[in-house]
C-alpha cells in the first residue's frame, strides 16, 4: 500500500475511494474499506482509502474532539491490512473544513482523485458544517460521473457499533466487549519514562508509558495485558490511574499515569517502546492506608495476572 499526504501527489487513474476517519478502523471501518477494496477488483479500478490526520473535530470544535482510539501509525497499519491500494491521509485544514459539499465532490473526488466508486458509511457526513450527506453524495456523483455505495453500519448485541460506543466501553474497562468489537484487544504504546520509582523501591518495579498524546486507554484501574518488546511478549499487570496511596484524601488531581509491571521480564526499560495489549479489568483503583497493603494487593494483582487463561496469551505463547 503506498502513503500519500498530498493530492497533488496521486498518480492519474481511475479509482474506487472510501471515506471516512476510521478512528479505531472498528468492523464498521472495515465493511466499507473492504467494499471499496472488493469493487475496485471487480470494475478494474484503482483502490484509495481518503482518511485524515487527527480528528476533525480538533479544527471544528476543540473543546469537544476526543482522544483518538488509534494513533495515526497504528490507523495505517490497520488500514494496510485491509488490502488497498493506497492510503492518502490529508490534514483536516480551514479550506478542507469550508469547502462546500458540491465543492468537495467535484475538486477532490472527480478532478483530484478520478473517483469512479465512492463508498461510505451511512452516517457519512462531509462539506462545510457537515451538510454533505450520503444523500448530496448520490447526486454529484450521477453529476460527476461516479458511483456511490453506502454500507449500512454494523451492529453487534443490537448495538450499533461506532468509535463512540468503543470509547464508552473503554471508559468502563469492559475490554471483554471492546475486543469483540474491534477483533483485537485495545493497546496503548509509548516510550519508557523515569517515574517516581516508587514501585522499585517498593519491590514491584514498573515501567511508566508516556503513550502518544491525545490517545485514549481504558479508564482507572488494574488490567491483566501483554505488552510487547522488542519482539518479545510478556504478561502485564497495568495500573493506570493517579497513585491514590501517594496523594492526600484531600488532594486533587488530573494526571492519569500508566505503570506497567512486566512477568518475568529483566532489564532496563528506559526510553524504549512499548506496546501495550489490555485484556482483562482485574479490579478498581483503591487507596490503601499502609503501603504494605498496597504492596500485598500489587502481588495479588501479578499473581491474577500470571493465572489467567485467554487465547490473546496462549496466541502469542505465553
Amino acid at each position: 500500500m503506498r502513503v500519500y499526504t498530498d493530492l497533488g501527489a496521486l498518480p492519474e487513474t481511475a479509482r474506487s475511494v472510501a471515506i471516512g476517519t476510521f478512528d479505531g478502523v472498528h468492523a464498521g471501518h472495515q465493511k466499507v474499506i473492504t467494499t471499496a477494496v472488493e469493487e475496485a477488483r471487480n470494475r478494474g479500478l484503482h483502490s484509495t482509502v481518503l482518511t485524515f490526520a487527527g480528528h476533525p473535530l480538533s479544527l471544528l470544535e476543540p473543546g469537544r474532539k476526543p482522544r483518538l482510539l488509534t494513533p495515526l501509525g497504528t490507523k495505517i497499519r490497520l488500514i494496510s491490512a485491509l488490502g488497498p491500494d493506497e492510503l492518502l491521509v490529508l490534514q483536516f485544514d480551514r479550506s478542507l473544513a469550508d469547502m462546500s459539499p458540491q465543492l468537495f465532490c467535484r475538486h477532490v473526488l472527480a478532478r483530484d482523485m478520478g473517483a469512479k466508486l465512492v463508498v461510505v458509511g451511512a452516517n457519512f457526513t462531509y462539506g462545510a458544517r457537515g451538510k454533505g450527506t450520503a444523500g448530496t453524495l448520490h447526486e454529484c456523483g450521477e453529476q460527476l460521473g461516479f458511483d456511490v455505495i453506502v454500507v449500512p453500519l454494523v451492529s453487534g448485541d443490537g448495538r450499533t457499533i461506532s468509535s463512540t460506543l468503543i470509547r464508552s466501553l473503554l471508559a468502563k474497562g469492559a475490554l471483554e466487549e471492546v475486543r469483540a468489537v474491534l477483533g483485537r484487544p485495545p493497546s496503548a504504546a509509548g516510550r519508557v519514562v523515569r517515574g517516581l520509582q516508587r514501585g522499585r523501591s517498593l519491590g514491584v518495579p514498573t515501567a511508566n508509558l508516556d503513550v502518544e498524546a491525545d490517545t485514549i486507554f481504558p479508564g482507572r484501574g488494574v488490567y491483566a495485558a501483554r505488552a510487547l518488546v522488542d519482539g518479545h511478549w510478556y504478561r502485564t499487570a497495568v495500573n493506570v490511574g493517579e497513585n491514590p496511596t501517594f496523594h492526600r484524601r484531600d488532594e486533587e488531581t488530573t494526571v492519569v499515569h500508566i505503570e506497567a509491571f512486566l512477568l518475568g521480564f529483566a532489564g532496563d526499560l528506559y526510553d524504549r517502546q512499548i506496546k501495550v495489549d489490555f485484556l482483562h479489568k482485574i479490579r478498581e483503583e483503591l487507596r490503601f492506608d499502609k503501603v504494605s497493603d498496597l504492596v500485598a494487593q500489587m502481588e495479588r494483582d501479578i499473581r491474577a495476572t500470571a493465572d489467567i487463561v485467554d487465547p490473546e496469551f496462549t496466541a502469542v505463547g505465553l
